[in-house]
């Protein structure tokens, strides 16, 4: 029997999700509020949905690519949310980053109508969804994990089950964390070449010499501590721009979670209020 699945939220990391899983030979439902990004995924053989709980009907798997909290909230367990319409046993799996609270919460209400939520944060960036290898790390009992990850595996090379709820976004914030303390370090770094007179391209290829060099952020920092120039290209600066929310978004999340442990993260909290700086914008 083909297992059914609703894509939530089609956008830069989603939609390229959604293409996997349709490839795969899953039966895909689709929704998001942009009829652009339904269309091709619909020519791709997908069902375009009027709202998350149509999408959901009949699902046993749901994926929600959303872009911060409220949206998840809203599609989950909202009035027109996939709990509306899902039969128990379903599982739902939130890929967006999120607080703990927001986890918990919606794990809560999905055990009310007998649907296991997973907090299943994604690693790899746009590059990792375009090629079907993200890092999958997944919190939540290990019987729905198992239940979710054929459908996992069609965009992620690996899934790490973490932990009970809640552990896979804790350990998804941590990732990340380190991610932009990197790139913020790669722009001070740029920032000391510059004023000391070194080819920027020289300091590059030291770097990655060494092996430390993130291929994937080279783009966005090969052009100098300056920042972007007034006639950037225009997909330069969304790209900069996109980062720069995910960072302000992740940190805030992985600040609170600090906060709410005891854990003192000064270096973090240097790097949330500076990143944009990292982004030259």
């Amino acid at each position: 029997m083909t297992t059914r699945v609703a894509m939530i939220g089609l956008g830069r990391m989603g939609g390229p999700m959604t293409d996997h899983v349709i490839a795969a030979g899953f039966e895909v439902a689709v929704f998001d509020v942009a009829p652009d990004a339904v269309a091709p995924r619909v020519a791709a053989g997908a069902v375009a949905a009027g709202s998350p709980a149509e999408a959901a009907v009949g699902a046993t798997f749901v994926g929600v690519v959303v872009l911060d909290d409220a949206q998840a909230l809203a599609v989950v367990d909202g009035p027109d949310g996939v709990l509306r319409t899902l039969e128990p046993g379903a599982v739902v799996a939130i890929h967006s980053t999120v607080t703990l609270d927001t986890v918990h919460t919606l794990a809560a209400a999905g055990e009310r109508h007998g649907v296991v939520v997973l907090d299943a944060g994604i690693s790899g960036g746009e590059a990792g969804a375009q090629a079907g290898t993200l890092l999958s790390l997944v919190g939540g009992p290990g019987d729905a994990v198992e239940q979710a990850r054929p459908v996992l595996l069609a965009f992620s090379k690996e899934v790490l089950h973490a932990g009970p709820a809640g552990a896979g976004m804790a350990l998804k914030l941590a990732r990340n964390a380190v991610g932009y303390a990197w790139m913020y370090a790669v722009h001070e770094a740029a920032e000391l070449a510059h004023r000391s007179g070194v080819d920027l391209a020289l300091r590059e290829r030291a770097v990655r010499e060494t092996g430390t060099f993130d291929q994937a952020f080279t783009p966005i920092l090969l052009g100098g501590p300056e920042p972007l120039p007034a006639d950037a290209p225009p997909d330069s600066r969304a790209g900069a721009e996109h980062v720069n929310r995910l960072a302000d978004n992740d940190l805030a999340h992985t600040l609170d979670l600090a906060a709410r442990l005891g854990a003192d993260l000064p270096g973090l909290e240097v790097v949330r209020r500076e990143f944009h700086r990292s982004m030259r914008i």
